[in-house]
């Protein structure tokens, strides 16, 4: 690129990023740009293919910077090497300083942007071999880089009056730390008298999913421990993993989190520093549809008042449920299930309606199911919910945007390994630790976390010592739906951002009305979601009559609700059975504890005992059995020293 045309780029570039400054991200136009910057809309592709591309100017300047540094600076020519490297961090966070909701929005957008993800990449690998040029030492090296990005991640999430003011204070206890190591690797490689060797913890992780990701992302902190995480797939994630086709990012999980503001998830991103953005789905723009009728669902008082599901009197019998919810004082608490509430409750059956239909589409199970659900579950889902002032919220650029950091987390501490297309094949114990064996080879740990789904472990644990005390788990069923996506090369029809038919117990969400990083330009993507019931079929004819009837049912809702949907398709997606949790929360099944007496492992995911329901679980059954570990490595840290 010639330099006249480079400085025309920037300069669009600085005219954007003005405009996201002072309206938003969102707020701004493709034809804003181009009539603030006077160029044509043929100018403005020819330097940048989207809206989103252009965020990839930000990892651009940032290599220019290390590139400037690699070619100007030498090891021999500066006299501390702590004050150099606060300087190019400095340099690389000048780039930030001035749009700090850019930066927001590349991080949610960037893990699903193919070439913002490639940049990013090349960013990253390129910073630590500049590190690693000066310091000589990966561990050290990949220390800063991370004190660098939890830094970065804090000024966005306002924990300092500037990004340079954070990047000294914090760089500053980072050398500390570094000289500290220096001081305690002289004490245990035998330089002082009566030294001991330090000896780690080794963990392993079995399974990469959330609850998996999360588990080592929190171990991967304590420098006394570390470990391999073994995912039997190509890819991380497990339900929540994510991929890309035709410009439409497509989630097999999907990426709603309920309550955010009182989720697990927002204690994590503190803990952790994750970096993500959210938006909720507009209340207003919910709707249920009954004997053919529209009306909006009571998500709150407003709507409650609205909603024609219910007349006066059962209006103001389930504001009262719901208050006494609230207050935690509510009898359904302390009845086995939800069924059985309804049957004592004296309340009118659409008001007993209303109450299965919510805990269908929170639980997205079937009507009898949701009657199964222990009555003190649906009051400690729901009082959080209640009060919740973001019930229903999108992480912005899907799954991928946390997955990807908690593997970043993890591998950056260099003392961790991600094992992918390696899953456990048997577990035994010998000569005090355990013996883990995959295809490729078996290696030895001193603990063992299972984030797999609880019958799976059932199944590897067959044979063992620990099977009678998995064995009332192993039976347990999943919840499962069937799931099917479609992604429109227009807006085909925006009535509602979310339609749930409680006739034919099926509900479509308009996904890109609320997030709109995982579409094309222009395009939309609809995820429809039929519960589906645990019937026993006679035989296999009569289970995919009963899938192909859901089928032809959720096409028929998507045709009432958005005609011409058939012409527009550009990706289409069915799964016509979709697990959504590995174990339904229901009164027939058991929850894993985290930790099963007389067996000496760990256990996590969304089948475990936690708060909260779905990836609400995966993340607090993690965290828990995170720092249950953590807790049981500080005894022996002491009796070493």
């Amino acid at each position: 690129m010639r330099a006249s045309t480079r400085k025309k780029k920037y300069l669009v570039a600085e005219t954007a990023f003005r405009l996201f400054r002072e309206r938003g991200y969102d707020n701004v136009s493709v034809d804003d740009i181009i009539a603030a910057t006077g160029t044509s809309k043929g100018t403005f592709y020819h330097y940048f293919k989207s809206k989103d591309e252009l965020l990839g100017e930000l990892p651009q300047r940032q290599l220019a910077v290390l590139e400037r540094w690699a070619k100007e600076r030498s090891p021999l020519r500066i006299g501390s090497v702590e004050s150099h490297m606060l300087q190019l961090f400095l340099d690389l966070g000048s780039v930030l300083e001035p749009v700090p909701r850019v930066v927001l929005h590349l991080a949610a957008v960037s893990a699903d942007q193919p070439y913002l993800r490639r940049l990013q990449s090349r960013l990253r690998a390129a910073l630590l071999e500049e590190l690693m040029r000066w310091l000589g030492d990966r561990d050290k090296a990949a220390f800063l880089l991370a004190v660098y990005d939890g830094t970065v991640t804090a000024w966005l999430n306002g924990e300092g009056a500037s990004l340079e003011e954070l990047l000294r204070r914090r760089m500053a206890a980072a050398w500390a730390g570094i000289r500290h190591m220096h001081e305690a690797e002289d004490w245990t490689i035998g330089r002082g008298a009566g030294a001991k060797e330090e000896h780690r913890m080794k963990i392993a992780v079995i399974g990469g999913g959330l609850a998996g990701l999360t588990a080592a992302a929190y171990l991967s902190e304590q420098p006394g421990m570390e470990g391999v995480l073994f995912e039997r797939s190509p890819q991380l994630g497990g339900r929540a993993f994510t991929y890309e086709k035709a410009g439409f990012t497509l989630n097999y999980g999907a990426h709603a989190i309920y309550g955010i503001d009182r989720h697990t998830l927002s204690v994590i991103e503190q803990e952790l520093g994750l970096s993500f953005g959210s938006r909720q789905v507009d209340k207003r723009r919910v709707m249920y549809a009954k004997n053919g009728e529209i009306t909006t669902a009571p998500l709150d008082f407003v709507n409650l008042m609205k909603t024609d599901l219910l007349d006066a009197k059962g209006k103001m019998r389930f504001a009262a449920e719901a208050a006494a919810v609230i207050a935690n004082i509510h009898t359904l608490k302390n009845y086995p299930t939800l069924g059985d509430y309804l049957a004592e409750s004296g309340a009118d059956d659409t008001v007993k309606e209303l109450w299965e239909h919510l805990v269908c589409s929170n639980f997205f199970i079937a009507p009898e199911d949701a009657r199964k659900v222990p009555g003190h579950v649906i009051s400690d889902y729901y009082h959080n919910l209640f009060l919740s002032q973001r019930p229903v919220n999108y992480i912005l650029g899907s799954w991928a945007v946390i997955t990807n950091q908690l593997k970043l987390k993890i591998e950056s501490s260099g003392r961790w390994n991600i094992a992918l297309q390696e899953g456990a094949e048997s577990i035994r114990y010998e000569n005090g630790r355990y013996v883990i064996a995959t295809k490729k080879r078996e290696d030895v740990f001193d603990r063992v976390i299972f984030a797999m789904p609880v019958q799976q472990v059932a199944k590897l644990l067959k044979g063992t010592p620990w099977e009678p005390f998995l064995a009332p788990y192993e039976n347990n069923r999943p919840t499962e739906v069937m799931v099917y996506d479609i992604g429109l090369s227009r807006i085909v029809a925006r009535p509602f951002s979310y339609i749930s038919d409680l006739d034919s117990k099926m509900f479509i969400t308009d996904v890109s009305a609320t997030d709109d990083t995982l579409v094309p330009e222009g395009g939309q993507l609809l995820q429809g979601v039929a519960y589906l019931a645990d019937d026993a079929f006679e035989n296999e004819e009569q289970r995919k009559a009963y899938l192909d009837e859901r089928l032809a049912g959720m096409e028929a809702l998507f045709d009432r609700h958005y005609p011409g949907w058939r012409d527009a398709v550009v990706v289409k997606r069915v799964s016509k059975k979709a697990m959504v949790q590995s174990v339904k929360h229901t009164a027939d099944n058991r929850l894993l504890p985290v930790r099963l007496e007389s067996v000496p492992f760990y256990f996590c995911g969304d089948g475990c005992e936690g708060k909260g329901e779905l990836a609400e679980r995966a993340f607090s059954s993690a965290r828990k059995a995170a720092e249950l570990l953590a807790a049981e490595l500080k005894p022996l840290a002491a009796a070493t020293r």
